[in-house]
């Protein structure tokens, strides 16, 4: 790994603490971290918005009387089938600028690629359609746990899972920008260095990198949203 980069640092940063970094446009991804970049403060008024909720998404907040929002059923998401161009981290490369991501660890083999670019298109697909109980299936172990002991310290109870911690703390005001990730997301490079690893896509001319973990031979997403890389 490369010292003094911070666009690394801030990436690895999403690896090992789960403070995601929005996506670049403004009106995308952005929308649903800035929230969960935010903190504990955040999640936890999040989590304690379940109030008497039983995790059905109909409940009320003990305190607010506000509806909780369905964190959705992993069972109901169906997988999509997904073209990506692939082509290595070369190609995005950015003249004279911070290429520590493009440059971390080695290319993966085609295999390798293939199977933690579906991840993360399983992964953007279920946070499009606000599915976010099978969003989880989809995070690494240790940012799964940081949702749920998030919500542990909430003063209000109810739902701590990871899902409805997630549904709490989203903006739906981000859903058409989140389709519109889902859709157009190509990957082009994975970059890995032992159980840690980054994977590079694209939509709409952005170059998007997404920090991911190798969990028993199995990649995860490790961050709620790609990190701008140009």
């Amino acid at each position: 790994m490369r010292g003094g980069s911070k666009t690394l640092a801030a990436l690895v940063a999403l690896l090992l603490l789960v403070g995601p970094v929005g996506c670049g446009d403004g009106a995308g991804s952005d929308s649903t971290t800035a929230q969960a970049s935010a903190g504990e403060s955040t999640a936890g008024d999040g989590a304690s918005k379940q109030g008497d909720s039983k995790g059905d998404g109909k409940g009320q907040s003990g305190s607010s009387g506000e509806q909780t929002r369905d964190p959705g059923d992993a069972s109901e998401f169906k997988p999509r089938h997904h073209s990506d161009s692939g082509g290595g981290a070369e190609q995005f490369k950015v003249k004279g600028g911070d290429n520590s991501v493009q440059e971390f660890g080695e290319e993966a083999g085609t295999s390798e690629f293939e199977a933690a670019a579906t991840v993360l298109h399983n992964f953007l697909d279920a946070r499009a359609e606000g599915n976010w109980a099978a969003v989880c299936q989809y995070l690494s172990k240790a940012t799964v746990e940081s949702f749920e002991q998030l919500a542990s310290r909430s003063e209000q109870g109810g739902d701590g899972s990871c899902g409805a911690v997630l549904a709490a703390i989203t903006n739906p005001a981000a859903r058409g920008a989140m389709k519109a990730e889902a859709q157009k997301a190509d990957v082009g490079s994975l970059r890995t260095e032992g159980d840690q690893a980054f994977l590079i896509y694209t939509t709409d001319g952005t170059i998007l990198a997404m920090p991911m973990a190798d969990e028993a031979g199995t990649w995860k997403v490790a961050g709620l949203a790609g990190t701008p890389l140009n």
